[in-house]
């Protein structure tokens, strides 16, 4: 499962129905609402996104 940048909702991206790609990786959203939001600020919920990952990182 994918998780929605935005809203941080669960996304199946086998049959998402709002993507895009952004700087080279695939974002998905539960809906148009979602996807619009990070349309006008994508910087702010790509870093949301690379700190999320950095917490739940295992070392």
């Amino acid at each position: 499962m994918a998780t929605d940048p935005v809203c941080e909702a669960s996304v199946n991206p086998h049959n998402a129905y709002w993507m895009i790609w952004y700087k080279g990786t695939p974002y998905y959203f539960c809906s148009e609402k979602c996807q619009l939001a990070f349309d006008m600020k994508p910087e702010t919920y790509r870093q949301r996104v690379l700190d999320r990952r950095q917490k739940e990182a295992v070392y």
